[in-house]
């Protein structure tokens, strides 16, 4: 099994990543048309508690299993490789099924106090995916540790694939009894999408086991017990929990809050739940599509920088953390400009259907609060690579509470927007931004502390963004010229393809990478 170079690791995790997305969000047309606004309001009400859960019991052990394989390989020795995996087994199997049978339990308790009793059903289709997805995170932590992407990139389309063929025929199946078994049918979609995924991760794991012959390589050597080594799991993961547990929660809390401000505010139950609908199974599903390219580097990020931690290469570290922190904000600039440029023809084209002006102009709201949310693509890609950078050096404490002071700010800012009638939904866009520019702040200066960087005003900042402002420029001209002459997708491929090709001329004419930042690109990391 071979590690791949930073760049082949970061793009077969954005290419799986993103054609992942791309069905996620080719999956959420049709689905949306089915449930309409409300309906997806629903189905939305579910996923923030399920994605909670998902970093409770996982998050945190899926990051120690790829710091720890990836340390234990460093050092080749494979008997503790293979302890580092049980355990982590054993761990989040004992956790899932608790929260599982948990969220069961509490099914209609949560719904009702959501300001939605129809998600009960959903609440309880959905928790034994709680197992079947923490799992598929550890095998995915473990091939990660070893800097092999391919099998997390697949399995992440595979998922995709299965979710949208099941959730759409059980959505479309249940539809005649109503729309709360219609949201039904498409969360069992999601629980077959996992358990099947995680048979294929499987099945890849025992062709890698038996293929290396890492039965008898993990037969001795072994430097730590079992016990020992759940011991340094649980240390490990622990704070990187924490961490990955404050995104979450700003879903979660979003989910109990949201509604409930706007029916305080004048908005009825039904509009209330298309707003956060609309939020939350539109607008976040295309703005978390670039974000995945961000996603897809940390997580090369963390082995990468462990190993460099492991072995005392201090100056190494300190170029890399620079580097990743330039081509994050690089990455993430001409995501957020296509995002901004053309958010009215990307909504028309893949959700217009599913939107309605009986009430309000749904489609006006959608493209709007795109435009707003759209910022927070880059502040979100720098705070998820200072995180990364953060956790590797064993600093997870700092960037979870980074997170907690930006999250109680965010809270309040949600509470006091969310009630003015005239912001109603865009007051949690706000909030949003607040959130990711108190956190990212408090996580650079803290990164500043710990690791001596130097950050070249100019390259790092100045000139990324001067060209995703000739980029846009020359954007909003061909999006005015073609607009009126061609079908509105071809504009926006034209548009995009044209910016993306302008956008990279620039980067080099700025040489925003020297030298040295160029060499890392492709260059292996041997340990």
């Amino acid at each position: 099994m071979r590690k791949q170079s930073i760049l082949i690791g970061t793009v077969l995790l954005a290419i799986g990543g993103i054609i992942a997305k791309a069905i996620g969000a080719f999956y959420k047309i049709p689905l949306s048309n089915i449930l309409g606004s409300s309906g997806m309001g629903i189905y939305y009400l579910v996923f923030p508690l399920y994605s909670f859960l998902l970093v409770v019991v996982s998050s945190g052990v899926s990051f120690a299993v790829s710091k720890m394989v990836a340390q234990a390989r460093a050092k080749q020795n494979y008997c503790d490789e293979k302890t580092i995996l049980n355990s982590a087994i054993v761990i989040v199997i004992i956790l899932s099924m608790f929260f599982a049978v948990l969220t069961m339990l509490l099914s209609k308790t949560l719904s009702f106090y959501q300001g939605n009793s129809n998600a009960y059903l959903s609440y309880i289709a959905i928790a034994p995916a709680i197992i079947f997805a923490s799992l598929i995170a550890v095998l995915r932590g473990y091939f990660q540790g070893l800097e092999n992407m391919i099998p997390t990139s697949f399995s992440n389309i595979f998922e995709q694939i299965i979710k949208l063929v099941f959730g759409l025929f059980f959505a479309n199946f249940f539809l005649d009894s109503g729309i709360m078994y219609a949201v039904l049918g498409a969360t069992l979609g999601v629980t077959i999408s996992e358990f099947l995924a995680l048979v294929i991760l499987s099945i890849n794991y025992l062709f890698y086991y038996r293929k290396n012959n890492f039965f008898k390589k993990a037969q001795s050597g072994c430097k730590a017990s079992f016990k020992e080594i759940s011991k340094n799991l649980i240390k490990l993961a622990f704070p990187a929990t924490l961490c990955g547990i404050v995104m979450p929660i700003t879903g979660l809390l979003d989910s109990f809050m949201v509604i409930n401000l706007l029916k305080s505010s004048g908005f009825t139950s039904v509009l209330s739940t298309s707003l956060y609908g609309i939020n939350s199974g539109i607008v976040n599903t295309l703005v978390n599509i670039p974000v995945i390219l961000i996603i897809s580097l940390s997580t090369a990020i963390v082995p990468n920088v462990s190993v460099l931690v492991a072995t005392n290469q201090v100056k190494e570290m300190e170029f890399r953390t620079a580097f990743f922190i330039k081509i994050s904000l690089l990455i993430s600039i001409p995501c957020f400009v296509f995002m901004v440029i053309c958010s009215p023809e990307i909504i028309s084209i893949l959700f217009n259907k599913s939107l309605t002006n009986i009430v309000i102009n749904e489609f006006e709201f959608a493209y709007k609060l795109l435009m707003i949310s759209s910022v927070s693509i880059i502040y979100y890609s720098l705070l998820q690579t200072v995180s990364s950078i953060l956790q590797s050096i064993n600093k997870v404490y700092v960037s979870f509470l980074s997170l907690f002071v930006a999250l109680i700010v965010r809270t309040i800012f949600v509470v006091f927007l969310v009630k003015i009638p005239t912001l109603n939904i865009f007051g949690v866009a706000i909030a949003n931004i607040v959130f990711l520019n108190v956190a990212l702040l408090l996580n650079v200066i803290f990164i500043k502390k710990y690791i001596n960087i130097k950050f070249a005003l100019s390259k790092i900042l100045i000139s990324p963004i001067m060209c995703g402002l000739i980029m846009g420029c020359c954007m909003i001209i061909i999006r005015e010229f073609l607009i009126a002459i061609v079908p509105t997708y071809v504009t926006i491929v034209i548009c995009g393809l044209i910016g993306l090709i302008i956008y990279l001329l620039l980067v080099f004419a700025f040489k925003c990478f020297n030298s040295s930042e160029s060499k890392i690109i492709l260059k292996k990391i041997h340990r």
